[in-house]
């Protein structure tokens, strides 16, 4: 796998919410759609907030945001979620939009399984990814997040579908020590992957999205023009 170290706009709707009308691209070419997971934290009205306030910065680099909640601590199954990402999805490419999926932590399972399920999805960005061993998770968290167990179960055996081009579009952003996700399991063999000069499980997921900005676009940009 490779191995690398590295120094939207502001529609953010639910995963139940209508999408109102965008205007096109003026480049001329179909637009860029992110579509961010969060992690377990997506129950903490403060955190999304900060996600959502660092994602409204992506519109100057020229894609539209939007962030899809997978609510890990509710009653619904993760098979559920995914069908409910999955029409996110085809909304807006019926719209005519490229989508891409960004996923921190154990939003990471969600995207890739999505990615595994819908090929038409341009790239995936993974930061401190959660998608393999269950075993290094208490059982608490577990229990307490339902789907976020059904996905470390499910995802593995999805990535089984992804060949050498379908990894090839997965970017995978990780810190030089998490302290929280085992550092080799936020490693995706194929994938692009990048270690940031950043410590921490937490910081690497707010540095990705404020500071490594460009990069993911970049990197969208360059898949879906190859």
């Amino acid at each position: 796998m490779s191995e690398q170290t590295t120094s939207g706009d502001g529609e953010l709707v639910g995963p139940d919410g209508g999408l109102p009308r965008v205007k096109g691209s003026h480049t001329g070419k179909p637009p860029i759609r992110v579509i961010f997971v969060p992690g377990l934290g997506d129950r903490l009205p403060p955190l999304v907030h900060l996600q959502r306030e660092a994602l409204r910065t992506w519109r100057a680099l020229g894609v539209r945001t939007t962030m899809f909640r997978v609510r890990w601590s509710s009653d619904a199954s993760f098979q559920d979620r995914l069908d409910r990402l999955d029409e996110m999805v085809e909304r807006y490419e019926q719209r005519g939009e490229r989508v891409a999926l960004m996923g921190a932590s154990a939003g990471a399972g969600a995207v890739l399984a999505a990615y595994a399920r819908r090929r038409s999805i341009v790239a995936v960005v993974i930061i401190a990814g959660k998608f393999l061993e269950p075993e290094d998770i208490i059982k608490p968290v577990l229990q307490r997040n339902a789907p976020f167990a059904q996905s470390l179960s499910t995802v593995p055996k999805l990535l089984e579908e992804l060949g050498p081009d379908d990894r090839a579009k997965i970017l995978s952003l990780r810190s030089a020590r998490d302290g929280v996700v085992d550092d080799e399991d936020t490693l995706l063999e194929g994938a692009v992957n990048e270690t940031m000069r950043v410590v921490g499980h937490v910081i690497a997921i707010g540095y990705a999205l404020m500071f490594r900005a460009r990069r993911v676009v970049q990197f969208l940009r360059d898949v879906v023009t190859d």
